[in-house]
C-alpha cells in the first residue's frame, strides 16, 4: 500500500495558501536554502507534497518565533520538529506559583482547557508534559487518564459532543506529531488498525505512538477496515505484526470472529496484536495461537534492538 505522503500533488498557490508564506518566499527558500525540493509537472509547474507541505509549516512558524531560515532549513526534519515543540512550550505560562505540574495536575489542567474550547491552551499543555515526562510517560499518565477523565465527563453531562471532539482532535494532533519526531525507519514494521464496525481511531492513535516510541515502523490505516484489506496491507508492507485497537463493547462475538479470520489468513511468522480498552473482555481462551492480546501500553513483543525509552 504505497502512501501518498511523498506524492507530489499541491501547486505553489494551495502551499501558500495552507501555510501562510507567500509564493516568493516559498521560492526564496527553495532556490537560497534548499529548504523543499519540489517536482516539476508536464508543463513547468511545481508541485509539492504533503511532506514539503508539512515541513514549510514548521519551518514558517520556527522563522516566526525569531529563528533565522538559514539556520532551521538545514534541520532534519525530526529536529526542526523537536525546536518547535520546545519553542511552543517556552511560551507556555506555567502554574500561577511556579511549580511543575505532575501527571494528575496535568490531567485535570488538561480536562479544564477541553470545558473552555481552549484547544491551543491544550496543546501547549500537552507538549509540556511530553517534554517533561517523556513520551511513555506522557502516553500512561497523561493521555490515557485524560481520556478516562473527557468520558466520565460524557457520562456525567459535564462534556458536550463539541467539547469531547475537541479534546480528541488535540490529542490526535499531538500524538501524530510526537509519532513523527520519534519515527525510525529502521525498525520492523506494524501494521495498526481497527476492524469492520470499530470506528474509533484514537486508541489505535495511542498503540501506534507507543509502537514507535519503541522503534517499531508504525504503518497506520485509519479505522473500519475488512480483514481482507488488513491482510493485503500486511503483505504490501511486509509486516512484523499487525495490531488491532478494540474500544467498542458491543458485538464482541462479532469482533472474535473477525479476529479469527484474521489471524487464519495472515501469515503464520505475522504476529497479531489486540489492544485496546474492550481487549480485555474477549474470550482469551477461545483465541488461536498466534494471537496476543495487549495489556495497556507495555512494551510490545519482539521490540527491535536499541528500541527506544
Amino acid at each position: 500500500m504505497k502512501s501518498t505522503h511523498d506524492t507530489p500533488r499541491h501547486p505553489i498557490r494551495v502551499i501558500a495558501q495552507r501555510t501562510g508564506l507567500t509564493a516568493a518566499t516559498i521560492r526564496a527558500w527553495e532556490r537560497r536554502y534548499q529548504a523543499v525540493q519540489p517536482t516539476r509537472s508536464e508543463g513547468g509547474q511545481r508541485l509539492y507534497s504533503d511532506y514539503d507541505l508539512e515541513r514549510l509549516g514548521v519551518l514558517r512558524e520556527l522563522t516566526e518565533g525569531g529563528r533565522s531560515i538559514s539556520m532551521v532549513a538545514s534541520l532534519t526534519p525530526q529536529d526542526a520538529t523537536a525546536l518547535l515543540m520546545e519553542d511552543r512550550v517556552a511560551v507556555t505560562p506555567g502554574t500561577s506559583d511556579g511549580s511543575t505540574w505532575g501527571p494528575a495536575e496535568q490531567v485535570e489542567q488538561g480536562y479544564a482547557r477541553v470545558l473552555a474550547f481552549d484547544a491551543e491552551g491544550l496543546e501547549r499543555m500537552l507538549w509540556r508534559a511530553v517534554l517533561s515526562l517523556g513520551g511513555k510517560t506522557f502516553l500512561s499518565d497523561v493521555v490515557g487518564p485524560l481520556l478516562e477523565r473527557i468520558g466520565k465527563g460524557w457520562v456525567d453531562d459535564e462534556v458536550s459532543p463539541a467539547q469531547e471532539h475537541l479534546g480528541s482532535e488535540v490529542v490526535d494532533q499531538v500524538l501524530e506529531r510526537l509519532i513523527n519526531v520519534s519515527r525510525s525507519p529502521d525498525g520492523p514494521s506494524l501494521v495498526v488498525t481497527t476492524l469492520p464496525g470499530e470506528r474509533h481511531g484514537l486508541g489505535a492513535r495511542i498503540f501506534s505512538t507507543a509502537a514507535v516510541l519503541q522503534g517499531w515502523t508504525v504503518k497506520y490505516l485509519g479505522t473500519d477496515l475488512p480483514v481482507s484489506e488488513i491482510v493485503a496491507a500486511a503483505r504490501g508492507v511486509e509486516a512484523s505484526a499487525v495490531a488491532i485497537s478494540v474500544v467498542r463493547r458491543e458485538h464482541l462475538d462479532e469482533t472474535q470472529r473477525a479476529i479469527i479470520a484474521l489471524r487464519d489468513q495472515l501469515d503464520p511468522s505475522v504476529a497479531l496484536l489486540i489492544g485496546g480498552r474492550a481487549a480485555s473482555l474477549l474470550a482469551a481462551d477461545s483465541l488461536p495461537s498466534g494471537v496476543w492480546v495487549h495489556d495497556g501500553l507495555g512494551d510490545l513483543p519482539f521490540p527491535p534492538s536499541g528500541a527506544l525509552t
